[in-house]
């Protein structure tokens, strides 16, 4: 008679975690009593464990769970000697709270006393180079924010910036939403955002906005670094955010289309114009 399945915890015998090597382009280790969060899905945990393995605490993994990237993700945990736990689905479906998991999840640091404002300041002129932001005013649909995130990481811009108020966190929907791209670029929550254009503009950064009254975008000198707003779903900029730009741009459409593009669509095609003029020999 076979033994029955006990489910929990499977004993970890390894030694000690070492400490894992933390990328020259990243902040050193954060502090081990930072806040944690669990991350679910195989995609996003892959992301994690590749671009932030000094925030990753540990890995859950459903018993017996069959994908063909699961055994890389083990290896990837055991060669970061990060704690690697077999689990029943009922105890993942809890860590991410009902979110979708795919049989997997990591449990993440994350210090929310990092602020944009102190790595605004903190940066080198020859740092701003080139360099481009998404700003997101009110953006409150957590499926536009992945999907933006995820064309600012693709695009090459170095953040996302959010309100606080008003706008969607990041979630387990919008780690799904961005493939796991809003793991590898960071999203800064700040007070208010018209005065955090202001002093991006006293930092040496240009705003531009995208609003259907502003200019056809490919007919703009776009100018780095930068930081590009896209208001909310339905209203667009607000006033003061809207006035808080140098120029405003617009995505030319046909006349005979649907009213206009969503956010996250005219993000990137801003984006994507943003790239290219980059791109332009002697640029």
């Amino acid at each position: 008679m076979k033994p029955k399945k006990r489910f929990g915890r499977r004993p970890d015998h390894r030694g000690p975690p070492r400490r894992p090597e933390v990328p020259a382009d990243d902040q050193a280790e954060r502090p081990r009593n930072a806040e944690t969060r669990w991350v679910g899905g195989i995609e996003p945990v892959a992301a994690a464990l590749a671009r932030r393995p000094y925030d990753c605490r540990e890995v859950w993994i459903e018993h017996e769970l069959k994908h063909p990237a699961i055994g890389r993700i083990v290896r990837q945990a055991q060669d970061l000697n990060i704690a690697l736990q077999y689990m029943s689905r009922p105890e993942l479906d809890r860590a991410v709270k009902g979110g979708k998991h795919q049989g997997i999840a990591v449990r993440m640091a994350y210090d929310p006393a990092g602020t944009f404002k102190e790595w605004l300041d903190g940066l080198e002129e020859e740092a701003k180079k080139g360099m481009v932001v998404v700003a997101l005013d009110q953006i409150q649909d957590p499926h536009n924010l992945g999907a933006i995130s995820r064309s600012a990481l693709q695009m090459g811009a170095r953040c996302v910036v959010t309100p606080e108020r008003r706008s969607s966190p990041v979630t387990q929907a919008v780690i799904q939403a961005s493939a796991g791209a809003v793991l590898k670029i960071p999203v800064h929550r700040v007070v208010n955002l018209a005065q955090t254009l202001a002093h991006c503009k006293e930092k040496g950064f240009w705003v531009y906005g995208a609003d259907a009254a502003g200019r056809d975008c490919w007919s703009v000198t776009l100018n780095t670094p930068c930081i590009l707003v896209v208001g909310s779903e339905g209203y667009g900029m607000r006033p003061l955010v809207r006035a808080s730009c140098d120029e405003l741009l617009r995505v030319p459409q046909v006349s005979h289309g649907v009213g206009s593009l969503n956010a996250s669509c005219a993000a990137t095609v801003l984006l994507y114009e943003t790239a290219r003029q980059k791109a332009r020999p002697g640029a």
